[in-house]
């Protein structure tokens, strides 16, 4: 049955609106009620904001301040903002922001220092171990000198094969490979950022 109403529309004649008659044509377009429709609403949600607006000023607080109504003024009708002067800083002003900076300076030097020296504690540089060489002499019982033994922690270095060490899987190695190669890095990075402060201090104390 819609279909069948569908399909007796299609020869159905269009309605459209009337043109503005030639006596008027001096007015402009006649007005449709599309743009009716357009110009009501827009005048409505205007007339709404107003009321908005209305309860705002009648309930706002008489003690209420912000900054933004001494730091503007009115112009025109317009908001602007003050214009506010530039305070030059004296010489003693400079001086003494240039000591602060001085100090700063020192102070992320000598804290990166610190971290570097933490850093250096924690990791076990053990692959150069072996290649350091001890320059301790070693006396018999006679007191003739002997010849220099090894180290107790080089020697427990070459004995590590005879210990019997748990396995560890190919995941946990990498996992550890990897944990170490960061923290080498890290220190790299923080070893660089002393020499540039170092640099930096150099500078200043030399201006």
């Amino acid at each position: 049955m819609s279909s069948f109403r569908k399909a007796s529309k299609i020869n159905q004649r269009t309605h459209r609106e009337r043109h503005q008659p030639e006596k008027r044509a001096h007015l402009g377009l006649l007005e449709k009620k599309k743009d009716y429709k357009y110009r009501a609403n827009d005048y409505h949600n205007k007339q709404n904001v107003l009321k908005k607006l209305k309860i705002l000023a009648q309930n706002r607080n008489p003690d209420e301040f912000y900054f933004h109504m001494i730091n503007s003024k009115i112009v025109d009708g317009r908001h602007k903002e003050k214009v506010k002067p530039v305070d030059e800083d004296t010489l003693e002003q400079k001086k003494l922001m240039e000591d602060r900076n001085l100090t700063y300076v020192a102070m992320k030097r000598t804290i990166e220092h610190k971290k570097v020296n933490r850093l250096q504690s924690s990791l076990h540089l053990t692959d150069f171990t072996k290649s350091v060489k001890s320059n301790h002499l070693h006396f018999d019982d006679e007191g003739n000198p002997a010849e220099a033994s090894t180290s107790k922690d080089v020697q427990q270095l070459e004995n590590i094969g005879d210990l019997n060490i748990p396995d560890i899987d190919k995941k946990t190695l990498r996992k550890m490979n990897k944990m170490k190669l960061n923290s080498y890095n890290n220190l790299a990075q923080r070893i660089e950022r002393v020499k540039q402060l170092s640099v930096i201090q150099r500078k200043m104390e030399m201006q």
